[in-house]
């Protein structure tokens, strides 16, 4: 069996011509042959036939059927199958009809399987071709259509659905749908530009409407279609596309703001602000405050943008000039333009300006803007000139002054060797005859007078207090006059050869208790140093006189060894009058309580000013006090 219906048919056929090709011999044969033939013979004869008939069967049953039955089978496989690699062989001895036509068959199967190919290929890019068409779509928030115009059937990607929160699904397939969501403001004017392209106008169309979403907001959309016609310019459909230009117009309107706000800065500035093409080929933007400057047009400038050459002083044109020309602005030599020059309005007015520009770089690092600020400088300008005059005449004051001040520094001098010479010797002569009329009184007994001795006790207390104070002018004047060494000074050193002198000067009985603690080296002249700390100390042993034991301490405060401090535990000083013991002959106590000519501290406070540093003190009465000096470390 063939195993298929059409084969079988194709058999029974085949039989069907064999019997009548040899039905027609055999009757022939019989009838005219039966009166003569003896009844074996005819039996004979109809075995032969009957033989002759199988062997047919027979060889159409295994030459021809069994190559049909390839052919059917390779037809089966290529029909129902689809599979084209199919390949009829084993027809060596097969009629060469039958090699034709298994041979015809391979070639057809080889031609549709590459057909086949090319359409799986293009079916495949054309899937790819739709997927991205619908991912580019969405991902601009766009929404591509087809309109037939005859059924009003709209066929939509869903970009711009899923802007406005619809799904595909939820959107019919009109145009009706899509015309209900723009803006009642927006749609006739919309509309107006539909009708007229339908109308033969235009084959295509633009317009830019407002529409509304499913929560009732508005995003602003831009539409364009392509209208196809018929053989009569009849309309059939629309090609078009819809594009959310919600965030453009953000962007838009913040441009416009931006602007706005720019040119409301910039008009209302008094400086001049430029922007123009590099080389300064095309002036883009001047303000107002040109006009003013200048006293020229903004118009003659946006004409021709070298134009403000000509209202540079001609002193100096050429070297601004020169500056542009070996750096052109624009060019990458330019970092920043900075030049004052003078500018003749043409009132014959001459103002100073400052005119700074600078290059602004696009993302490939070129030129491609030049902006620039030009400031009105001559109130500065004359403010300098007159500077330059005070100064001069400053100067010349200084110089008067120095005269004088080295005249009253020569006075003074003299004055100092008067004191020196000519009122020590006074003095001297006054305690000498003192002593002398003492002696005298007491080899007459006249001194035992009590009011007699006091009264030459006066005269030469007195005259030794006079002899101090003018020693301390001596030294108050030689603090400020005298030249101040720099050298590196061991703070430590100068401390410990004041505790020195002083210990030998103290009585054995007196109990001073000394802390030094860690001080620091500074820049200074040695010899008035050691006179500042030799007062400071001295002064802190004499105001802690009545203190078993005396306590001071020289150290440096604590985080900062720039500042000295000298401390003690003696009688201290109201606050209120800290400033005030600085003064020269100042004094806080009697006479009687603390001996001294008030004149120390001041020496100090002269030294340290000399030194560039400063001393302040601190106290609490019957509590002590400290000095604090700051100095310059080395």
């Amino acid at each position: 069996m063939l195993g298929s219906k059409s084969f079988n048919t194709l058999h029974i056929h085949l039989v069907f011509l064999v019997v009548l090709a040899v039905l027609p011999l055999y009757l022939f044969f019989f009838i005219h042959n039966a009166a003569r033939v003896p009844q074996f013979e005819c039996t004979v004869l109809t075995l032969a036939a009957t033989v002759a008939m199988a062997i047919v069967w027979v060889g159409i049953e295994v030459v021809l059927g069994r190559w049909l039955r390839l052919l059917n089978q390779a037809s089966r496989q290529l029909a129902e199958q689809g599979n084209f690699r199919v390949c009829i062989s084993k027809l060596r001895y097969a009629p060469l009809e039958i090699r034709q036509l298994a041979q015809s068959f391979n070639e057809l199967a080889d031609s549709l399987e590459r057909q086949f190919n090319q359409l799986r290929h293009v079916e495949a890019e054309l899937r790819r071709a739709n997927d991205r068409f619908h991912m580019g779509a969405a991902a601009i928030n766009a929404t591509i259509y087809e309109w037939d115009l005859q059924t009003q059937a709209v066929e939509r990607t869903p970009g711009l659905l899923k802007v406005l929160g619809y799904e595909p699904e939820e959107a019919p397939n009109d145009a009706a749908w899509w015309h209900e969501r723009i803006h009642p403001d927006d749609f006739p004017p919309a509309y107006a530009v539909l009708s007229s392209a339908l109308a033969g106008n235009s084959d295509d169309f633009e317009a830019e409407y407002r529409l509304r979403d499913r929560y009732g907001q508005y995003i602003h959309v831009w539409e364009r279609g392509l209208i196809v016609r018929d053989e009569r310019g009849h309309p059939l459909r629309i090609f078009g596309g819809s594009l959310d230009l919600t965030e453009r117009q953000r962007v838009e309107e913040q441009l416009r703001q931006s602007e706005a706000q720019f040119r409301q800065i910039a008009e209302n500035l008094r400086e001049v602000l430029w922007m123009s093409t590099p080389g300064l080929t095309q002036i883009l933007y001047v303000n107002p405050a040109y006009e003013q400057m200048w006293g020229r047009t903004c118009e003659s400038l946006y004409a021709q943008p070298s134009s403000f050459l000509a209202g540079i002083h001609p002193e100096d044109s050429a070297a601004l000039i020169a500056v542009l020309e070996q750096k052109p602005l624009g060019t990458k030599l330019l970092e920043e333009f900075n030049h004052e020059f003078r500018i003749v309005r043409p009132d014959g007015s001459v103002r100073w300006v400052l005119s700074r520009a600078f290059p602004i770089h696009d993302r490939a690092g070129e030129v491609y803007r030049i902006v620039g600020l030009v400031e009105d400088i001559t109130q500065r300008k004359q403010a300098e000139v007159k500077i330059k005059q005070w100064n001069e005449t400053l100067e010349q004051r200084v110089r008067e002054r120095t005269v004088q001040l080295e005249l009253a520094n020569a006075e003074l001098d003299a004055f100092a060797y008067s004191v020196s010479h000519d009122l020590r010797a006074p003095l001297r002569h006054i305690h000498g005859f003192a002593n002398a009329l003492a002696q005298r009184l007491e080899s007459t007994e006249a001194i035992a007078d009590p009011k007699v001795a006091s009264y030459i006790q006066t005269i030469q207390d007195s005259s030794i207090r006079m002899t101090q104070l003018i020693d301390g002018l001596l030294a108050l004047s030689r603090a400020g006059r005298q030249p101040l060494a720099q050298v590196s000074v061991s703070v430590r050193e100068l401390v410990e050869a004041a505790i020195a002198l002083i210990k030998s000067q103290t009585p054995t009985d007196r109990q001073i208790e000394f802390i030094v603690g860690d001080l620091p080296t500074i820049d200074g002249d040695p010899v008035l140093l050691r006179q500042v700390f030799a007062n400071l100390i001295d002064n802190a042993v004499k105001f802690s006189g009545d203190r078993q034991p005396a306590r001071i301490e020289i150290g440096t405060l604590l985080g900062d060894n720039t500042t000295i401090f000298v401390k003690d535990n003696g009688v201290g000083f109201q606050m209120e009058y800290a400033e005030q013991m600085f003064g020269a002959f100042q004094r806080l106590h009697s006479q009687k309580e603390f001996k001294g000519t008030g004149i120390g501290l001041a020496i100090v406070q002269r030294i340290i000013h000399r030194h560039g540093g400063k001393i302040w003190a601190e106290s609490i009465p019957q509590q002590g006090a400290t000095f604090l000096m700051k100095f310059r470390l080395s």
